[in-house]
C-alpha cells in the first residue's frame, strides 16, 4: 500500500511536483467581495469626508474674576457699557490671545467684529489677552477680522487660527460664547 503523502515535499500539502510552477490563486467570489469592500470603504469614506466640514473656531468666555481685567482692553464706547451693567450681562465677552511667533518687532492691528472694532494693540511675539464683546449674544456665530500689519499673526482661538493681515486685513467665521439672556 502506497503512503499518500510520498510525493509530496517537506513544505507541506500541495508542494509536490504536481503544483510546481503554479501560483496560487483566489476563487472569483472572494477577488469579487475584496474590491467590493474596499470600493465600498472608500466610496464612504469620501462621502462621509465632503458632508462633515471642520467646524469654525471658537472663542473663550471671559470669566466673571477676570472681567475687570478683561475691560482694560475695550475700546472706550464698549467700556462704558460695560460699566454701566455691575450684572456682566449686557456685554458679554469673549477673549483672544493673539501673538506674532517668531516676529519679536510684530505689528499694529485692530479686531473687529459685526458690533465691534478694538482700540489698536501692537501684536508682538509675546502673546497678550484680549477681550472681544460677542456681537450676538443670543446667536454664536460672527465673524473675526483683523485689520492692520503683523506678520505671522496667530490668534488663539479653539483651534488656533493664522491670521495674518493679507493686504491689510484678515477675516474667519468663529462660534462666540452663547449667553443667557440678562435678569433684572
Amino acid at each position: 500500500m502506497q503512503n499518500r503523502y510520498e510525493n509530496e515535499s517537506p513544505r507541506g500539502r500541495g508542494a509536490g511536483p504536481s503544483s510546481a510552477g503554479q501560483s496560487r490563486k483566489l476563487p472569483p467570489l472572494k477577488v469579487m467581495l475584496l474590491f467590493c469592500t474596499i470600493t465600498l470603504g472608500l466610496s464612504a469614506g469620501w462621502y462621509l469626508a465632503r458632508q462633515s466640514g471642520a467646524a469654525p473656531p471658537a472663542i473663550d468666555r471671559v470669566n466673571s474674576a477676570d472681567f475687570d481685567k478683561a475691560m482694560t482692553t475695550l475700546s472706550p464706547q464698549a467700556l462704558q457699557e460695560a460699566k454701566a451693567d455691575p450684572r456682566e450681562c449686557r456685554l458679554p465677552m469673549g477673549f483672544i490671545l493673539a501673538a506674532t511667533p517668531g516676529n519679536p518687532a510684530g505689528g499694529t492691528v485692530r479686531f473687529r467684529t459685526s458690533r465691534y472694532e478694538s482700540p489698536p494693540f501692537v501684536i508682538t511675539d509675546k502673546p497678550q489677552r484680549i477681550a472681544i464683546p460677542n456681537p450676538m449674544p443670543e446667536v454664536g456665530v460672527g465673524l473675526l477680522s483683523v485689520e492692520g500689519d503683523a506678520k505671522g499673526l496667530v490668534v488663539a482661538l479653539t483651534p488656533p487660527a493664522n491670521m495674518e493681515p493679507v493686504n491689510g486685513a484678515a477675516t474667519t467665521m468663529v462660534i462666540f460664547p452663547v449667553s443667557p439672556p440678562c435678569k433684572s
